[in-house]
């Protein structure tokens, strides 16, 4: 048997646990001689596992598939395994990539609520944008809402995205997501532990947000209800010993009681992203975007407009306007980029 398809057969094994099976694969110089019988082991119930597996013919079926959808395999014995999540200890033994992106140190998980405002998505998005600008590589789990955000913003700079999955390279979940993910995997990298055809169930989830924490410097909790799944990456990353970081929010607003719970028990408050840059990144400096050129009809139009968003008849009656000029000054700062249009006709800063 191949070593990578032994190695996979062994990481798929129901009778170890994850911490085991990386200290056997440490102790031992090839994995492959325990299914071909030339290396025994005492444990019997492993034992009896492995000599049961007959799917070497299926996972090297896979491993063809794979490399026709232009995946690679990591394992962790690999060069190419990123240090920080090989330090954590019970990282995957093999993960299945897609994109040319290679994380580095410089990386930061952005991570939060599925059901997140407009002002939450709003804000993750700027947030990864700016720390993309740096060089910055973002990790999240390419779920709705600020996951979503923190990974278009991230796109748009040179540090790039990291998805990481709850099921194959083959199921793009949500599905709403497959744009964003074939982006992703052109321009950053989409990466699981699961297998070709893996579905994302319930379990899935919070095992990859040990894998989110683990590639990470830190972990910034932009919103979060009581009950989100972020919750867990923040855990997780105070066990791994990652920055734990939260943006607090209104204690009437459900979607905030994570994240304000968060700093109540020592996350670190964020309100500036120089916050975020001396927590995690010392000696990086914000780089000033150039302010965007406004005429003064446009610059009284976008003071009106703030970081929450606004309906555009609030603002066509704090202007004292007509409704056709000042429809025409929101589509040209729409243009310029300085805010964006939100369903239902409301608008807000970017």
């Amino acid at each position: 048997m191949k070593e990578l398809t032994a190695l996979i057969a062994f990481s798929r094994l129901r009778s170890l646990s994850r911490i085991k099976k990386r200290q056997l694969v440490e102790g031992l110089p090839r994995i492959a001689p325990l299914f071909e019988g030339r290396t025994r082991l005492y444990d019997e119930a492993v034992r009896d596992e492995i000599s049961a597996f007959k799917g070497g013919g299926d996972i090297d079926a896979e491993l063809a598939a794979l490399e026709k959808i232009g995946a690679h395999v990591v394992t962790i014995k690999d060069e190419a395994y990123p240090a920080s999540l090989k330090n954590t200890p019970d990282p995957p033994l093999v993960f299945y990539k897609l994109g040319p992106l290679s994380t580095g140190e410089d990386t930061i998980a952005i991570v939060g609520s599925r059901r997140a405002t407009d002002e939450g998505m709003n804000l993750s998005e700027k947030i990864a944008d700016t720390l993309s600008a740096l060089g910055i590589t973002v990790v999240s789990g390419l779920a709705r809402g600020i996951d979503a955000s923190a990974h278009r913003g991230a796109l748009k700079g040179p540090g790039k995205t990291v998805a990481v999955l709850g099921c194959g390279l083959d199921i793009c979940y949500p599905p709403e997501n497959r744009k964003l993910f074939e982006r992703v995997a052109r321009e950053g990298a989409v990466i699981t532990e699961y297998g070709l055809g893996d579905p994302p169930i319930p379990r899935h989830f919070p095992e990859r947000n040990r894998i989110i924490a683990g590639l990470s410097k830190g972990v910034l909790v932009v919103e979060a209800s009581e009950r989100s799944g972020s919750l867990i990456t923040a855990r997780l990353g105070v066990e791994y010993g990652r920055s734990v970081m939260a943006i607090p929010g209104s204690i009437f607003n459900e979607e905030y009681k994570g994240a304000n719970a968060l700093i109540k028990q020592g996350a670190k408050l964020i309100d500036t992203i120089e916050d975020i840059i001396a927590e995690c990144f010392p000696g990086l400096k914000i780089i000033k975007k150039e302010p965007i050129d406004m005429d003064s009809t446009e610059d009284y139009i976008y003071a009106i407009i703030g970081h929450h968003k606004i309906h555009k008849d609030e603002v066509i009656e704090k202007s004292n306007m007509a409704a056709k000029d000042v429809m025409a000054v929101l589509t040209m700062l729409e243009m310029k980029e300085a805010i964006r249009e939100i369903a239902g006709g409301f608008y807000i800063r970017k």
